[in-house]
């Protein structure tokens, strides 16, 4: 390429990011040249060239298509957490009808296999530490699984090996193959809730935590009103 043709073209360049630059200044140019319009001709994606009245009506077609898509997306989010407020609502109704801890934890698991199609359900308690008749409810040292939950206060989720599953939930435990860890902390009372899943996809690192944290909530109010009262 000689220096004559190399400079040339960039005098076109210079000259197209002026033309760029001008129109966006001035969106209303073609109002008021209307006859360029029809006169003016782009590059179609089928390799036709089309008016640029044509191809702003396929543009603004095509951007409503994705506005309407988000608009469903949104909708479809809305009407999800309309269904998850109401199964925690119901959860709430059941956890305040209970008259003492052993109703209240039967009330808990049921409520969730009910309402949140729980697979298992498991609740340990770290303190305060008591006597229960209630087997398996104090938090042992030995159970790593839980410590995240313990110690940052926001929800985990993740995978299950079976034998992981059935330290957790007993009997038919190892058919978990996922779980969420909500942490249980009110006014001195803390633990950890346990809600596991045969289905793998079901609790996931990453997922989101809104209603798990909501849930925790609720569940540390009822059970240490139960147990510190």
């Amino acid at each position: 390429m000689s220096a004559e043709t190399a400079k040339r073209k960039e005098r076109i360049r210079t000259t197209a990011r002026e033309v760029e630059a001008y129109l966006q200044k001035h969106p209303e140019f073609f109002k008021h040249h209307l006859t360029l319009l029809e006169s003016l001709k782009i590059p179609h994606p089928c390799g036709e060239a089309v008016s640029l009245i044509t191809r702003q009506i396929q543009i603004l077609r095509e951007r409503d298509q994705r506005l309407q898509q988000q608009m469903a997306e949104i909708l479809h989010v809305a009407r999800d957490n309309e269904v998850l407020r109401e199964r925690l609502h119901r959860l709430t109704l059941t956890l305040i009808d209970a008259r003492g801890l052993e109703d209240a934890l039967a009330g808990l698991k049921w409520g969730l296999h009910e309402y949140f199609q729980a697979d298992f359900v498991a609740v340990r308690i770290a303190n305060p530490a008591f006597d229960s008749p209630i087997a398996d409810l104090a938090l042992s040292g030995d159970t790593p699984l839980w410590t995240p939950a313990l110690e940052d206060g926001e929800p985990h989720c993740l995978g299950l090996a079976p034998h992981e599953g059935g330290s957790l939930f007993g009997a038919h435990g190892g058919e978990a193959a996922s779980c969420a860890f909500v942490p249980l902390r009110h006014a001195g009372f803390k633990g950890v809730l346990a809600i596991g899943s045969r289905d793998p996809q079901r609790y996931q690192p990453g997922m989101g935590s809104f209603f798990l944290a909501q849930m925790g909530e609720i569940v540390s109010a009822r059970l240490a009103a139960l147990i510190l009262d």
